[in-house]
């Protein structure tokens, strides 16, 4: 039996729309499909309407008080930051919130807490967990490598500028914020050990962090180093993030978004999963798939609370 396509409203814009969502949401037709638009620039929310074959709308309130509008798609927050995401979540809609945004620790929080108390979706976009390299991973710590130990992520400088070719009028006329590849790092070592990290301190260098988690048992630590300066260069391919990983049975190492390596007493191979789903196609799935009443465990915004109070200085 086939079900109809969840419709969407697409709010904001920017370099993402164009870089990950315009792609990812042509592959996923059948299950997601953008029948309303509102960007704080005209021109381009009547491109983007285009596009998709969506309804262009003036306002955000508008949008969201649509009938047609089941779940929202938000890539940009505009000049309105943190208020967007407040004026949203009383539509009581689910929302993939995938803008930035320096919302307060306190009102996130809040926020999540309404969310949780209306059984509302607000989902953090943290595209690191779904990439074909960390859902391999998860595959290979239950079957083949044990619980992970020691975690050290050589951190790119291509990282440093996610977002290299937008300009003021993508994020609203307001200078875009400076990327934080920290922050999605420390939510995807949060999901890989599932905990919390008990102590987080600065590197001595102060170019990056260092995250102690609850141990296993006495005789274990788990830690997690976080580099923004790679310590040794990828000579084949010096743009990528790498991750290497010891864990309780072997050995692994990711090379970006789609190489995994890992060696166990037993066996050792290599991996290349670029035919895989992209993250941002697991993304739009996993939120789709909690629209319609499904129970997949998605990030919260406590997830992303959690991670930001882990570079919040004290």
């Amino acid at each position: 039996m086939t079900t109809a396509p969840v419709n969407l409203g697409l709010i904001g814009l920017g370099p993402s729309w164009e870089s990950r969502y315009r792609p990812a949401l042509t592959k996923v037709t059948s299950k997601l499909r953008v029948v309303a638009v509102c960007d704080n620039l005209a021109n381009r929310a009547e491109q983007a309407a285009r596009e998709t074959g969506a309804r262009m709308v003036g306002g955000v309130a508008a949008l969201a008080d649509r009938a047609d509008v089941q779940a929202l798609l938000l890539l940009d927050t505009g000049w309105q930051g943190a208020a967007m995401l407040r004026l949203l979540s009383e539509r009581r809609k689910p929302i993939l919130f995938a803008a930035r945004a320096d919302v307060p620790l306190p009102e996130l929080q809040q926020l999540h807490e309404h969310a949780v108390s209306h059984g509302l979706t607000i989902m953090p976009a943290f595209p690191r967990r779904s990439t074909p390299a960390s859902n391999r991973l998860q595959e290979l710590l239950v079957t083949q490598l044990g619980r992970p130990l020691r975690v050290e992520v050589a951190i790119s400088p291509a990282s440093l500028h996610a977002v290299p070719f937008a300009t003021d009028a993508d994020f609203g006329g307001q200078a875009p914020p400076p990327p934080d590849p920290l922050l999605e790092w420390i939510d995807w070592c949060h999901y890989l050990f599932r905990a919390t990290p008990q102590q987080v301190t600065g590197r001595g260098d102060g170019q990056g962090l260092r995250l102690v988690f609850p141990p296993l048992n006495s005789n274990e630590t788990r830690i997690a180093e976080l580099s923004l300066c790679p310590t040794a260069p990828i000579a084949d391919q010096p743009m990528l993030d790498e991750v290497r990983l010891h864990c309780e049975r072997g050995d692994a190492r990711l090379l970006g978004a789609t190489t995994i390596e890992w060696t166990t007493a037993s066996d050792s191979q290599s991996e290349e999963l670029a035919a895989e789903r992209t993250e941002t196609e697991v993304l739009l799935d996993h939120f789709c798939r909690r629209v319609v009443g499904g129970l997949i465990p998605v990030p919260t915004l406590d997830d992303l609370r959690q991670a930001r109070l882990a570079i919040t200085p004290r």
